[in-house]
């Protein structure tokens, strides 16, 4: 109960903050807006912006903590500001480092698999779904695109994790394994969540029985 109460009350100050700092997007005080993304790190975190920036995501997770009931909405928390502060830099018209910041946004978004099935988790979906659109026409690092991957399948969006599992496979071998036992793991679950994740049961199957073909070929050359 005391961990449910500090995430709410955690969410709700993100969220007027980030109120504040729309306003501040709109009204074109982009300065104003930076101030107040950092402000409310500080506040929320203990970090400054330039800390989060900087640091590595192990070194960051280490700093929030390791109750992993607190460190996911933290890490959400950092990713929002992330997010933020990579939309104040596009409007700037410095792209690449708005590119920075959203890549970094979806690498802690992503870092722990975040599931929102408790507490906003359609706001969550929607800001996440946002950096991802931002960064459609950039090439993600495979270890990234591999916990997007998860990330999807986790949401039951299994036609996305498919795409990306594909992707992957295609440029490392090494990484067939993985794709068999995401679709082992699609094999029991129900007729209608495949279908709910757009994938039906026979195209599972399939891709399945190819990548096996795939691995088996593989070890015997």
């Amino acid at each position: 109960m005391i961990e449910r109460d500090y995430i709410l009350r955690l969410f709700n100050v993100l969220g007027r903050a980030v109120a504040r700092m729309m306003f501040f997007r709109e009204t074109k005080r982009y300065d104003e807006a930076l101030a107040e993304i950092d402000n409310t790190a500080q506040a929320l975190l203990g970090l400054n912006m330039e800390m989060i920036e900087r640091m590595p995501a192990a070194g960051l997770k280490d700093v929030l903590g390791s109750d992993p009931a607190l460190l996911q909405p933290k890490l959400y928390t950092t990713g929002v500001l992330l997010k933020e502060k990579g939309e104040i830099l596009e409007l700037q018209e410095k792209d690449g480092e708005s590119v920075k910041r959203y890549m970094r946004s979806l690498q802690l978004f992503t870092e722990e698999i975040p599931q929102f099935k408790d507490f906003d988790n359609e706001r969550g979906v929607r800001t996440i779904d946002f950096v991802i659109e931002k960064l459609r026409d950039y090439e993600l690092p495979i270890d990234l695109r591999r916990r997007l991957a998860l990330y999807f399948e986790n949401l039951g969006r299994y036609d996305k994790s498919e795409d990306i599992i594909f992707e992957i496979v295609d440029e490392d071998p090494g990484f067939l394994q993985d794709g068999i036992s995401f679709y082992e793991r699609l094999l029991v679950k129900s007729d209608a969540e495949l279908s709910d994740g757009h994938l039906p049961r026979n195209e599972v199957e399939e891709s399945l029985s190819e990548l096996r073909k795939k691995l088996m070929s593989k070890e015997e050359t």
